[in-house]
């Protein structure tokens, strides 16, 4: 549920740290494959969230100094939702997980989108309209590579970690 109170700093705060927490989902998630093509739109999915949390953090900086967290990643995760990593077992969990990662991406871009008439600045304000459409643009990666596991056969191998067996 989006909270429609939020100050201007509460809405960098929760954008810094969704960032992070996509990072980590996706971060995470690589260790659990071992799926090259899915593995290499992780990475690529890990380095935009990174980009973006820096971006955000340069904006509050010059919006509000050093001004204290004004939300924490806690309260974040509360908002956004966390995506359970550790349930992918097989190649269905591993589907639902990223259904998990699409959902989160698609409450992104809604909470940019919502939010960013709250910040005071235009170019960040800009920003904002940028990661809503990356959320949207994530979430559509997502999907395709959801279309690219369902015809694979995966197992898991003995660390527990998804790998593709080619037959």
């Amino acid at each position: 549920m989006l909270p429609t109170n939020l100050t201007p700093l509460e809405v960098f705060d929760a954008g810094i740290h969704s960032e992070t927490l996509a990072y980590k989902m996706y971060d995470k998630l690589s260790k659990r494959i071992e799926v090259p093509t899915l593995q290499a739109r992780l990475a690529q999915l890990k380095k935009d969230e990174k980009d973006h949390r820096k971006t955000l953090r340069a904006h509050r900086k010059e919006l509000f100094g050093s001004e204290e967290a004004a939300m924490t990643e806690a309260d974040t995760g509360e908002i956004f939702g966390v995506v359970d990593v550790a349930a992918v077992q097989d190649k269905e969990s591993l589907i639902q997980t990223l259904y998990a990662a699409i959902r989160f991406e698609e409450f992104s871009a809604y909470f940019y989108d919502k939010q960013r008439h709250k910040i005071p600045n235009r170019e960040a304000r800009i920003f904002f309209e940028v990661l809503s459409s990356e959320g949207k643009f994530h979430a559509d990666i997502l999907k395709r590579q959801i279309e690219s596991v369902r015809p694979m056969r995966l197992e898991m191998d003995e660390r527990g970690r998804a790998i593709e067996v080619l037959t």
